[in-house]
């Protein structure tokens, strides 16, 4: 694999790693069932854009290193294009470019910073503590870890092992969907005890939960969910909505205005750093991160 090398952002914090229970919840294992749960809303903060070009042929030499490439659609066939990215320390973005075969690299305010060419299709990227990538191969699975030297340069990846953590197996954590009203999710643990359980209630007239997610947890223990809610009848419509769990989940915060216009589908549509939501947005002329500064609230 040929060598790269890009200068990547100053690591300002190392990721808050938690230990991810994998196995199934038993009666014994303690359950958070507030009593009164409430829940405060927030509005989108802002939103960044990035240049993106539809194209027929990706494999056509492209005029702009920072525009990120989709796919057109056929009739049969969703446009494919960045389905996967992540949020360095200092709030920029490593996005993967699979029709490229690379990793983009975006400062806080969406401006172009370099790439990584990495010479497969990546199906998801991770940032790892001391600025290293996690990055799983599309098709194949397989996970790589790139490391950077002290002046910030990748080299050649090599295969992950059980040493490197699993940042996207730790923020999944077990989630059982009891009911259309009801879930549980794992919450963040505290040091040498188990996960407990997250209740997740919702109550929306006309609307019952069709899938949970757990999206992760940050450094004060607060428990990130993606709820996808739908109206029975012919004509389905889902609408998204992102909940932040205090530890005891006594209360909640909850994101409503969540956008579903994207043109493709992301594999890692969220992610959460310092109290902040990410949302990836691929759209035919831009991809927008939005972002929800859930510490800012009232």
């Amino acid at each position: 694999m040929k060598s790269a090398s890009i200068r990547c952002p100053i690591l300002i914090g190392l990721l808050a790693l938690a230990s991810a229970c994998s196995h199934q919840e038993t009666p014994a294992r303690k359950s958070m069932t507030p009593a009164n749960v409430r829940g405060n809303s927030v509005k989108l903060t802002r939103s960044v854009s990035i240049s993106a070009r539809v194209v027929a042929d990706p494999a056509t030499p492209a005029g702009d290193a920072a525009a990120l490439t989709i796919s057109e659609a056929g009739e049969d066939e969703p446009a494919e294009g960045p389905a996967t990215f992540d949020v360095w320390p200092d709030g920029g973005f490593v996005i993967a470019d699979p029709l490229r075969q690379r990793l983009v690299f975006f400062d806080p305010a969406g401006q172009f910073r370099g790439e990584l060419q990495i010479s497969f299709a990546a199906e998801r990227v991770r940032v790892l503590p001391n600025n290293a990538l996690s990055v799983v191969r599309t098709n194949t699975g397989e996970r790589y870890i790139f490391e950077s030297d002290s002046a910030g340069r990748y080299g050649v990846p090599r295969l992950a092992s059980e040493r490197d953590p699993d940042l996207d197996a730790i923020d999944a954590g077990v989630v059982t969907l009891l009911s259309g009203t009801q879930a549980t999710v794992t919450g963040q643990p505290n040091p040498n005890t188990e996960s407990p359980l997250v209740n997740v209630r919702f109550n929306a007239a006309g609307e019952s939960m069709v899938s949970v997610r757990r999206l992760g947890a940050d450094a004060h223990q607060r428990t990130y969910v993606a709820i996808e809610a739908a109206s029975p009848g012919s004509r389905v419509d889902v609408r998204k909505v992102v909940r932040q769990y205090a530890p005891g989940g006594e209360q909640f915060v909850e994101l409503l205005d969540i956008p579903l216009d994207y043109l493709v589908h992301p594999v890692d549509e969220f992610r959460i750093r310092d109290g902040v939501l990410y949302q990836l947005v691929p759209k035919s002329s831009e991809v927008r991160v939005n972002i929800w500064d859930t510490n800012s609230r009232p």
